[in-house]
C-alpha cells in the first residue's frame, strides 16, 4: 500500500503556504481596491480570510481541516482565478500555476486531483475566450504537466517520510514496535475504550532468566531468542493488536477488543507456545506475563503500571506464569 500524505505534512506545508500567501496577497488585494478592481480585491480578501483561519487553527490548536480547504479555499481560489482571467487576461493565466501547485501541498492526493480537475474545468473555458486559443491549449497542457510532476514529487516525499517514521518506530533487532509509538498507541486505545466501551488488555512479558541466557550462551544466542519470540508473538496475535519491545527482554502486547477472561486465555496460549519453542540446546525458555484489562476512566499510565505490577508478581511467584 502506498503511503498517503500525513496530517503532519499537510499542517506544516499549509502553514508555510499560508504565511507566504498572506505576505504577498495582502498588498495585491490593497492594490486591486486602489485600482478599482473591486471583485478581484474581494476575491483576494476571501483567500486571505481563509488562510488566516487556517494559520490560526494550525498554530493555536495544531489542527488542519482539509475538507475546509477543499470546500472553502479551493472555490475561493477558483473564483479569484476566473476574475483575474477576465480582468487581466494573460496575467490571470500566470496565477493558475502556483494555484495548481498549492493544491498538492494543501490537500491529500485524491482531493488535490479533484481540485486540479475543477481548476481546469473552470478556468479553461474562460481562458479560451480571453486569450488566444493556442495559448489556452498550452496553458492546459502545462497545468496537466505541473500536476503530474507534483504528484511524483509529493509521493516521493511521503514515501521517504513513511520509511523514516517506520524505521524510527521499529526495534531493529526484533522488528517489533519500540517505545516511540507506545504513548500515542495507548492513549488512542484508552480514549476509544472510554468512548465506545470496547475492552482493551495489556500483557507485559519478561523472558525468564534472560541475563543467565546471555551469560551462558552469549549475546548472539540471546538476540536470537528475542527475535524468535518476537516472531511468535507477531504470528499469534491479530493485525489489530500491537506488540512492543520496551527494552532488553521486556515486551508488551496490546490486545484490542479483548477483556479479562479472553485476555487470560490468550496470555496462557502465548506462554505455552513460547515454552514449547526449542530456542536453546537442553534448556527451555519461558516468560512471565502480567495482564491488565483497562478499567473505566483509567488513564494509560495507570493501566501500564498495573500490567508491570502483575508482571513483577508473576516473577516473584516463581516465573513462567500469568498473573492478572
Amino acid at each position: 500500500m502506498k503511503p498517503q500524505q500525513t496530517p503532519d505534512f499537510l499542517r506544516k506545508s499549509s502553514l508555510a503556504l499560508a504565511i507566504v500567501c498572506l505576505v504577498f496577497l495582502t498588498p495585491f488585494a490593497i492594490n486591486n481596491f486602489i485600482q478599482g478592481r473591486l471583485l478581484l480585491g474581494t476575491g483576494s480578501l476571501a483567500l486571505i480570510a481563509i488562510l488566516i483561519f487556517n494559520t490560526w487553527t494550525i498554530t493555536r490548536y495544531n489542527r488542519y481541516y482539509d475538507s475546509l480547504t477543499l470546500l472553502g479555499l479551493v472555490p475561493a481560489i477558483l473564483f479569484f482565478l476566473v476574475t483575474s482571467l477576465r480582468s487581466q487576461g494573460i496575467i490571470g493565466v500566470l496565477w493558475c500555476y502556483p494555484a495548481a501547485a498549492s493544491f498538492y501541498l494543501l490537500l491529500p492526493e485524491r482531493k488535490a486531483w479533484i481540485a486540479n480537475v475543477a481548476l481546469l474545468i473552470v478556468t479553461l473555458p474562460v481562458a479560451w475566450t480571453v486569450i488566444e486559443q493556442v495559448l489556452a491549449v498550452r496553458m492546459m497542457a502545462t497545468l496537466v504537466m505541473i500536476s503530474i510532476f507534483l504528484v511524483i514529487f509529493v509521493r516521493v516525499i511521503n514515501e521517504q517520510q513513511y520509511k523514516l517514521k517506520l524505521q524510527a518506530a521499529t526495534d531493529p533487532l526484533t522488528g517489533l514496535l519500540n517505545r516511540t509509538l507506545l504513548e500515542e498507541t495507548l492513549e488512542q486505545a484508552t480514549a476509544q475504550s472510554h468512548r465506545t466501551g470496547v475492552a482493551m488488555t495489556l500483557a507485559a512479558l519478561d523472558i525468564d532468566h534472560f541475563k543467565s541466557i546471555n551469560d551462558t550462551f552469549g549475546h548472539a544466542a540471546g538476540d536470537q531468542v528475542l527475535r524468535r519470540i518476537g516472531q511468535l508473538l507477531q504470528g499469534r496475535v491479530r493485525r489489530v493488536d500491537k506488540v512492543f519491545r520496551l527494552g532488553g527482554e521486556e515486551l508488551l502486547v496490546l490486545l484490542y477488543g479483548t477483556g479479562g477472561k479472553n485476555g487470560s486465555s490468550v496470555a496462557e496460549e502465548l506462554r505455552e507456545a513460547i515454552a514449547a519453542l526449542e530456542l536453546l540446546p537442553d534448556r527451555p525458555v519461558t516468560v512471565s506475563i502480567g495482564l491488565a484489562t483497562l478499567y473505566p476512566q483509567e488513564n494509560w499510565k495507570l493501566w501500564l503500571k498495573r500490567s508491570d505490577e502483575n508482571l513483577y508478581q508473576a516473577k516473584a511467584m516463581g516465573r513462567n506464569r500469568v498473573v492478572t
